[in-house]
């Protein structure tokens, strides 16, 4: 498991664990890439994440965000054929890190997600 800046141009402050990219592939069978042209979850997920880039905790604000709990937040779209997550935190600097992506179908998944997301966390901090 690694941090790595998202490398996508206009996403200067946007940083993602290294798993995550497998997790996105997994939960929405498009592959990860840096450059356009972005299928459709992948090309959402780039324009959640320019609003994060602009907003930054105030993103919780606008229906497709939310605050899970102390540090970690969550990107949505319940409305969506798979209801895809990303759950991610914000840094006293500023930066957004994306933590784990995940398809939830149940209660249990958003739970599992969440302590993935704590550990993940926890690892950020002590690194």
């Amino acid at each position: 498991m690694t941090l790595e800046h998202i490398g996508i141009e206009g996403l200067s402050d946007i940083y993602i664990i290294s798993n995550v990219k497998k997790e996105f592939e997994k939960a929405v069978d498009e592959i990860w890439k840096r450059n356009p042209p972005w299928k459709r979850y992948h090309g959402k997920m780039i324009q959640d994440l320019a609003v994060l880039q602009c907003q930054k905790e105030k993103a919780i604000d606008l229906e497709c965000f939310e605050k899970i709990k102390d540090d970690i937040y969550s990107i949505r779209h319940p409305e969506t054929r798979k209801n895809v997550r990303v759950l991610y935190t914000i840094t006293d600097n500023g930066e957004v890190i994306l933590l784990t992506v995940f398809l939830e179908k149940n209660d249990n998944d958003y739970n599992i997600a969440i302590k993935r997301a704590e550990y993940r966390l926890r690892w950020l901090n002590e690194g």
